[in-house]
């Protein structure tokens, strides 16, 4: 085998795992805030129908009404924009992309050894063009919040197998 070669795939592939581990992170994170947001988004409304609800049951002023319609408002905005299936769609995608780091850590660090150079070329190939794809297709990740907190997550280590140790990664 071509030592040069090789040692191009197996950096191509701890790009690959660094870039996915980075992406995921970002989308779990995305994910979380905005099933939080969906969740406080319902929520508060209902509350504050229920509340107001009560106030016109015992005879309250007739403006509470409007208190009511305005938390309706609220609840609609929250239909319409959709923050629960953006949600799935960035844990689907961050899910997507720990597979993908997970496939090209094994690859250079457990299955190249056994594999012909072509085979390991076609399989490298593979992950990148996979990684592209996903790139194409999952919900943006603009929040550079959640990019710096992605970052500082990952630095700290949470993502490091508990084995290896921090300074083997």
């Amino acid at each position: 085998m071509n030592e040069e070669k090789i040692k191009g795939l197996v950096t191509e592939c701890k790009q690959l795992q660094e870039d996915s581990t980075y992406n995921a992170e970002v989308h779990y994170i995305m994910a979380g805030k905005l099933s939080r947001k969906a969740f406080w988004c319902k929520f508060i409304p209902v509350i504050i129908s229920i509340f107001s609800a009560y106030q016109l049951a015992i005879g309250a002023p007739n403006w509470i009404a409007w208190i009511t319609l305005i938390s309706s408002l609220f609840l609609l905005l929250s239909i319409i924009l959709e923050p629960e299936r953006i949600s799935r769609e960035h844990l689907s995608a961050a899910k997507s992309f720990t597979a993908l780091k997970h496939d090209a850590r094994s690859l250079h660090e457990s299955f190249a050894t056994f594999m012909v150079e072509q085979d390991f070329y076609h399989d490298v190939k593979r992950l990148r063009e996979k990684y592209n794809l996903l790139i194409q297709f999952v919900p943006s990740t603009g929040d550079k919040a959640a990019w710096e907190l992605a970052a500082e997550r990952i630095k700290k280590g949470v993502h490091i197998a508990d084995f290896r140790g921090k300074d083997e990664a």
